[in-house]
């Protein structure tokens, strides 16, 4: 495994990982938002297959990223009903939409 190949990896993931975090926080939208989550998610999958290949231990990485996928999947689906509940009570999914709601 090359050093070179091994910091081009760890600059695309960086890069990925501040995209996600950029559209987590600064975006209105709370679709997104979501998206930026789920950036922010792949991101961390892919830092830890490469952190197995780095440290030759692939398969306690693959057990980890499959429990992240599950994860996400699990965090994807309860957002999303979420953002259909706040759709369906102020018409839009803006997130200052959400601050007009109380209860």
């Amino acid at each position: 495994m090359t050093e070179a190949w091994v910091a081009a990896a760890v600059a695309g993931i960086a890069a990925l990982f501040a995209t996600g975090l950029y559209a987590l926080v600064a975006k209105e939208s709370l679709l997104k938002v979501l998206l930026g989550l789920q950036v922010l998610g792949k991101a961390v999958t892919l830092t830890f297959v490469l952190g197995g290949v780095v440290l030759n231990d692939v398969g306690r990485a693959q057990a980890l990223v499959f429990t992240i996928v599950v994860i996400e999947v699990i965090v994807a689906a309860l957002a999303l009903s979420l953002m259909v509940n706040v759709y369906r009570q102020t018409g839009s999914l803006n997130v200052r939409a959400i601050r007009r709601l109380r209860g």
